[in-house]
C-alpha cells in the first residue's frame, strides 16, 4: 500500500506547568521528521516534506527495527554529543551533499531517530487513538537500537521535569494531553512546548558586512505577520569565521536591490545588503522588546527543513 504524505502536528507555546491530564517529555533539539517505513525501505521527510534520507544514510534501515509495517513514525533526528543533543553538529551534517563526506560524517557524528508518536501501524491509521494508546503501540513495535530510540515520558510533574531539563542544558519540555488525537499539519493546544530559552525561526532578509576576518557583521531578520514580512531585528553573534564564510556565499547568490520587508524609520539602510527571503535560521534571545524586536539574539544555525512562510513573528 501507499502511505499518505502528512505534515507533523505542531505545538503552542506555554509556561512551565503541571497537570495530571498531560504527559511530559524532552523537547529534542533536532530536525522534526516523519519516518515512512515499508517492508523494504525507510523514507525520512521533514516538516516541509523535504526528503532527508540521503543526508542520514545510517537511518536508511529503520524499517528493520520496526514491526507492524507499513508504519509512519513521528520524531526528531538528533546528533548527541556528551549525552546531549548538539544542534550545531546536526546542522553540519545537514550541510553536506557529497556522498563520501556524508558517509564519513555518519560514522563520526551518527544521528539517532528519537520517536515519540505513531500515525500509521500495519498500514492502518491510528491518528484518532488516544496519545497514551499510540505510545503503548510504539513500545510494542519499535526495537530500540543505535539509531532509533523511543522517547521516555513522565506524568503530572511538568514543572519539576522542566527544572531538571533546564539544569541539564536541554532545550525544554513538551507537554501533551494524554487523551489527545494526532492532528496532522495543525498547531494544537493539545501539545504545549515549554522552552528553557526563548528561540525563534526567522527569515534572513539581508546582511551587513564588516572588515574583519568573518566578513559578516550581522544578519537582518524578519518573520510573517498577517501574510506580511515584518522586521524582527538583527543578529551579529553566534557565528564564527567558518560559519560566516559559509553564509556569505549563498547570501551573495540571493542578492536583490531593495529590502523584502518594511523597516523601522530609524533603521540605517546604507550599509545593508538585501537578499531574497528564502533562507531560514534559528536564533535564541532573551525577550521581545516593546517595539517587537529581538533582544540579545544569538545565531544558532540555518533551518533547511523549514519554509519562510512558517516563520511567524512574534513567534507562536
Amino acid at each position: 500500500m501507499t502511505l499518505p504524505l502528512l505534515r507533523p502536528m505542531l505545538a503552542v507555546n506555554a509556561q512551565p506547568f503541571s497537570d495530571p491530564a498531560y504527559l511530559f517529555e524532552v523537547k529534542w533539539d533536532g530536525y522534526r521528521c516523519l519516518a515512512y517505513l515499508e517492508e523494504n525501505r525507510t523514507l525520512l521527510r521533514s516538516r516541509n516534506l523535504r526528503n532527508l534520507t540521503p543526508a542520514f544514510p545510517e537511518l536508511e534501515t529503520l524499517h528493520l527495527q520496526v514491526n507492524a509495517l507499513p508504519a509512519i513514525l513521528d520524531g526528531e533526528i538528533v546528533v548527541f554529543k556528551d549525552g546531549r543533543p548538539d544542534f550545531g553538529a546536526l546542522q553540519a551534517r545537514g550541510r553536506l551533499f557529497d556522498r563520501q563526506r556524508v558517509t564519513s560524517a555518519a560514522r563520526s557524528d551518527p544521528a539517532v531517530f528519537v520517536v515519540f508518536d505513531l500515525l500509521y501501524r500495519g498500514g492502518e491509521p491510528v491518528l484518532k487513538d488516544l496519545l497514551e494508546r499510540r505510545r503503548k503501540f510504539l513500545k510494542e513495535i519499535v526495537k530500540p537500537g543505535p539509531h532509533i530510540i523511543v522517547a521516555e515520558y513522565f506524568l503530572e510533574e511538568g514543572e519539576l521535569f522542566f527544572a531538571a531539563c533546564r539544569a541539564k542544558g536541554l532545550e525544554g519540555v513538551m507537554g501533551k494531553r494524554r487523551d489527545s488525537p494526532y492532528v496532522p499539519g495543525q498547531r494544537s493546544p493539545f501539545w504545549k512546548k515549554v522552552r528553557a530559552w526563548k528561540s525563534a525561526d526567522l527569515v534572513i532578509c539581508g546582511w551587513e558586512a564588516n572588515g574583519g576576518v568573518r566578513g559578516l557583521g550581522a544578519l537582518i531578520l524578519g518573520g510573517y505577520q498577517d501574510e506580511r514580512l515584518v522586521f524582527a531585528g538583527k543578529v551579529g553573534t553566534g557565528f564564527d569565521a567558518k560559519t560566516a564564510r559559509e553564509l556569505v556565499t549563498p547570501l551573495e547568490r540571493l542578492s536583490r536591490d531593495r529590502p523584502p520587508l518594511d523597516l523601522p524609520p530609524a533603521y540605517r539602510r546604507g550599509k545593508s545588503r538585501w537578499v531574497e527571503p528564502s533562507l531560514v535560521c534559528t536564533v535564541e534571545f532573551t525577550e521581545v522588546t516593546r517595539d517587537g524586536y529581538l533582544r540579545h539574539p544569538v545565531y544558532r544555525g540555518l533551518r533547511r527543513d523549514k519554509e519562510p512562510r512558517e516563520c511567524v513573528w512574534p513567534a507562536v
